[in-house]
């Protein structure tokens, strides 16, 4: 799994409702924080939501690897965007 570190994106699980009806955000990584045994890391991010509302920071969120993985979590999760081809 990639590593963490400050400035990344990553996408963030968020309500629907505060973002124009889509359940994932991008987000920035700003802060880096545990790693866990799975290889997944505690993270801080700002997720750029769909609306006209601030951003949204969300802080102990999980950074996993894939969206089923992150989907999973019971919490605040996130996960790396597909690789470009």
């Amino acid at each position: 799994m990639q590593k963490p570190s400050l400035g990344r994106v990553v996408l963030a699980l968020v309500e629907p409702t505060t973002n124009g009806g889509a359940d994932i955000a991008p987000a920035v990584v700003v802060r880096v924080g545990a790693a866990h045994d799975d290889g997944s890391h505690t993270v801080n991010v700002k997720a750029d939501l769909d609306s006209s509302t601030s951003p949204k920071w969300m802080t102990g969120v999980r950074l996993c690897p894939d969206e089923e993985t992150a989907r999973a979590y019971d919490g605040a999760a996130a996960f790396w965007p597909p690789r470009a081809r």
